[in-house]
C-alpha cells in the first residue's frame, strides 16, 4: 500500500518531508489528485482532517474512520446540544453526504460501543468494524517517555479535565484547587503534578513558573498517549481519556466537582456515570487530596471495577495492538 500523509500544518510537512515520508499540505493540487485517485481516506478526528476542499473529490473511496477516543459523553447525532437529527436541514444534509461517503467506515472496539456508533454516525451495522483503537497501540510497543525520563524517580499524577462548553467557559485551575497546599504535598510525596486541559481552554492564563512541582503543560505539544503512559495516577472527570487509561491499569480519580452542572447544559452522557467510572469520586480539593494520600499509600480500592469497566468499552480482541489486523480487514473491504 501507498500511504500519504495529509496535513494542513506546514511544520509537519517540513519536518515529514525531511525524513522522506510521503507527504502532502491539504491545500495542494498534489493532495486533489491523491483523493481523486484513493482507494481508502483514513482519519481521526473527521472527514475534514485531509482538508475541506478536497471533501468533493473522494468519490467512492472507502472512508475509515478511526475516531479519536471512546465516547463517555454523547457524540455527533446524539449530541442534541450541537446537533437536531430530525430537522429537515440535517436530515438533507444526512442524505446528500451519503452520496460521497457511501462506503464510510467507522473502528469501534466493543459491542457496545459498536450499538452507540451506528446512532452517533447514522451507520448501518456492517459499516461499523470492531477492530479496536490503534491510538493505543503506542501503550503496547517499546518505547522511551519523555516525561518518564524528565521525572525520573518521581511518581506523576496527571489531570485531564474535559473541556466546558466548547472552552467558553473557563477552567479556573485556582478556583479549583489549592495550588500552594498542592504543591506542598506533592513536594512531600516526591510527586509531580502535570496539567493537561483540553486544547479548546489552551488560551486561558497558565499557572506556569509559580510552582516547583505544579506545571500547566496545555501549550505543551505532546501525544496524550504519551502522557497516560508515563502518568502513575490519572485525575478526570468526564473526558473519555480515563477509557484509554483503563488499558494501563492504573488507579483513577474523577473529579467531578461541577457534575450536576455539566449534565444539564453541556453533553448528556451514554451510560449511567457511576457505573462506568471505576476510581473515587471527588467533589472537593479536600477530598481529592485524600484520594491521593490514599493512592500513593498503595490503598487501590478498584481493581474489579476498573477491569469491568474495560471489558465493556473493550473486547479482549482490542486490548492489545490492533494496527496490522485493521489493515489486514480494510484490504478485506
Amino acid at each position: 500500500m501507498k500511504a500519504v500523509w495529509i496535513t494542513k500544518k506546514e511544520e509537519i510537512y517540513f519536518s515529514l518531508k525531511e525524513k522522506n515520508y510521503p507527504v502532502c499540505l491539504s491545500n495542494s493540487l498534489e493532495a486533489i489528485e491523491l483523493c481523486k485517485k484513493a482507494k481508502y481516506v483514513i482519519t481521526v478526528t473527521g472527514i475534514s482532517d485531509i482538508g475541506e476542499k478536497n471533501l468533493n473529490y473522494l468519490g467512492g473511496a472507502y472512508y475509515i474512520n478511526l475516531w479519536h477516543g471512546v465516547p463517555l459523553k454523547k457524540i455527533m447525532y446524539d449530541d442534541e446540544y450541537s446537533y437536531n437529527r430530525n430537522s429537515l436541514k440535517e436530515k438533507l444534509r444526512n442524505f446528500l453526504r451519503r452520496i460521497p461517503y457511501r462506503n464510510e467506515y467507522i473502528i469501534s472496539t466493543s459491542e457496545t460501543i459498536s450499538k452507540i456508533y451506528q446512532s452517533a454516525f447514522n451507520l448501518d451495522k456492517k459499516h461499523i468494524l470492531q477492530l479496536g483503537q490503534p491510538r493505543n497501540d503506542y501503550f503496547y510497543t517499546s518505547h522511551t517517555n519523555k516525561y518518564n525520563i524528565k521525572f525520573e524517580n518521581k511518581k506523576i499524577i496527571l489531570y485531564m479535565p474535559t473541556h466546558r462548553n466548547e472552552g467558553k467557559k473557563i477552567i479556573n485551575l485556582e478556583e479549583i484547587l489549592n495550588l500552594n497546599d498542592l504543591n506542598k504535598f506533592c513536594k512531600k510525596n516526591n510527586v509531580i503534578f502535570l496539567i493537561k486541559k483540553h486544547f479548546y481552554h489552551s488560551k486561558e492564563k497558565s499557572i506556569n513558573f509559580k510552582y516547583s512541582n505544579v506545571f500547566d503543560i496545555t501549550n505543551e505539544v505532546t501525544h496524550s498517549q504519551e502522557l497516560l503512559d508515563a502518568a502513575d495516577i490519572l485525575i478526570t472527570d468526564y473526558s473519555s481519556c480515563y477509557i484509554d487509561y483503563l488499558l494501563l491499569d492504573r488507579p483513577i480519580i474523577f473529579y467531578n466537582f461541577d457534575i450536576e452542572e455539566y449534565k444539564k447544559n453541556d453533553r448528556q452522557l451514554y451510560f449511567e456515570y457511576d457505573k462506568v467510572t471505576p476510581g473515587k469520586k471527588c467533589i472537593t480539593y479536600t477530598e481529592l487530596k485524600n484520594e491521593l494520600d490514599s493512592l500513593l499509600n498503595l490503598k487501590d480500592l478498584y481493581l474489579n471495577k476498573r477491569k469491568e469497566a474495560r471489558d465493556l468499552f473493550y473486547n479482549q480482541s482490542c486490548q492489545s495492538c490492533v494496527s496490522d489486523k485493521i489493515i489486514k480487514e480494510l484490504k478485506k473491504l
